[in-house]
């Protein structure tokens, strides 16, 4: 009793900043207890809000960051534990607190859902029975999935495994799936007719094709397989200006005669030892694997090799790379959701561990407009949205799902979508703050 009568009496000087202009205050530091919470530190700053500005009234909820972390307990065990004094002036970052995303819909399918991406009008989904779904981003924003659902199409020949968009921007839309029958398939759908078309089948793997990623300029696409091997191939992207005659011909023919055409990999990447579970690019000629031999490696697609590998102590499930920040995210076989960067050459590029599910990880997802935010789903049923910068504990946990999560994606700002083994897809509204 004693020792928490002391450590109340126990004041430290803190001085608050914030990147967020129409929150902020004068510079000075303040006086507040050591064991102070975040409840607490909310009451502190909100008084001073409003002390310097009379506009301020319905403030939103505070988080604090503490030397790089979101703090989570109290103020004095976040300062022992990265070995800041009680003495010194503490700075205190806040921001607004990101709201809980809000279940929008559940969409049914009629078996697994593996794989899913979402695009600014449309959402992608592949299944175990071998389908893939289209539908309207708006009515899943409404509530009505049952008549957002667009068309169902009759795609391989064995369960899909992973889907990406190419090109959504026109009526005419391009998106990829692979699948456990060993094939790719490039797919072109007319949005105003709400028809589809094979276009390319493509063959090579020997096994399934579990992972695809296209570059940044959609005219290569990389897949990884259950064969140890990654691919990479084109998209088939050029204007009519670039074909020659005689391949315009060609295609025009093959269309005629609904034949889609036959492609082979530009270049195939042996190097692995177990199956790539993960693939993402990461620059021009840059691809990101994650494997089940316990690795990552970033290959240079235009020299055919090995920049760099990463070793781990478990299998690497899936892999995401964020443009805001450079860092590599994965999801592992030992629950843990692992941070790296690939441009530190010397000691840990290890940058973060993330620790809240209790089975394997099988998806991970960075945010595509918040540098510090990312989603992960889990055998254990969950989906979480996380901030890098709080290790030890999500933001929300994001339940629904009855059974195993396989697949999650947040390409749309607005909207964390996530396909499950209980054979539905849950789409979550993002809380904007």
């Amino acid at each position: 009793m004693a020792e928490e009568e002391s450590a109340e009496g126990v004041n430290v000087l803190v001085k608050f900043i914030t990147k967020q202009e129409q929150y902020a205050v004068p510079g000075a530091s303040v006086s507040v207890m050591a064991n102070i919470t975040v409840a607490g530190l909310n009451k502190v700053i909100k008084a001073f809000i409003k002390r310097c500005s009379s506009d301020q009234k319905d403030l939103p909820q505070f988080e604090f960051i503490v030397n790089g972390q979101l703090l989570v307990g109290v103020l004095k065990e976040r300062l022992e534990e990265c070995g800041v004094s009680l003495e010194s002036v503490v700075e205190i970052e806040y921001l607004e607190k990101q709201p809980p995303p809000t279940p929008k819909d559940s969409l049914h399918h009629d078996d697994w859902v593996a794989a899913l991406q979402c695009s600014n009008q449309w959402l992608l989904t592949g299944c175990y029975d071998n389908t893939l779904h289209l539908w309207d981003v708006a009515g899943l924003a409404a509530g009505q999935g049952d008549r957002a659902h667009t068309l169902t199409i009759p795609a391989h020949r064995a369960p899909v495994k992973a889907v990406t968009w190419v090109h959504t921007d026109s009526p005419t839309k391009t998106f990829i799936s692979t699948s456990i029958d060993q094939t790719a398939v490039i797919w072109v759908w007319q949005s105003e007719t709400n028809t589809v078309e094979c276009v390319s089948e493509c063959r090579g793997h020997t096994q399934s094709v579990e992972c695809v990623a296209v570059d940044h300029s959609k005219k290569f696409f990389a897949t990884g397989s259950w064969d140890n091997m990654l691919k990479i191939w084109s998209t088939g992207d050029k204007g009519v200006e670039e074909e020659d005659a005689e391949e315009e011909q060609d295609s025009k023919k093959r269309r005629a005669a609904k034949k889609p055409q036959k492609k082979t990999p530009i270049i195939t990447l042996a190097g692995h030892s177990e199956s790539v579970g993960g693939v993402v690019w990461t620059g021009n000629r840059e691809v990101a694997t994650a494997s089940w031999d316990h690795s990552l490696r970033i290959w240079d697609t235009e020299i055919g090799g090995v920049k760099s590998q990463i070793n781990g102590n478990n299998a690497f499930f899936a892999v995401s790379w964020s443009p805001l920040n450079h860092l590599l995210l994965t999801g592992c076989a030992d629950r843990f959701i692992r941070m790296y960067d690939p441009r530190i050459t010397d000691g840990s590029v290890v940058q973060q561990k993330f620790s809240s599910h209790t089975k394997w990880v099988p998806s991970v997802k960075w945010s595509t407009t918040k540098e510090h935010l990312f989603v992960s789903g889990g055998y254990d049923n969950l989906v979480k949205l996380w901030d890098s910068r709080s290790p030890k504990a999500p933001l929300y946990d994001l339940s629904g799902h009855e059974d195993k999560v396989l697949a999650v994606d947040w390409s749309h700002p607005d909207f964390i979508v996530s396909g499950s083994s209980d054979c539905t897809v849950k789409v979550f509204s993002n809380g904007k703050p």
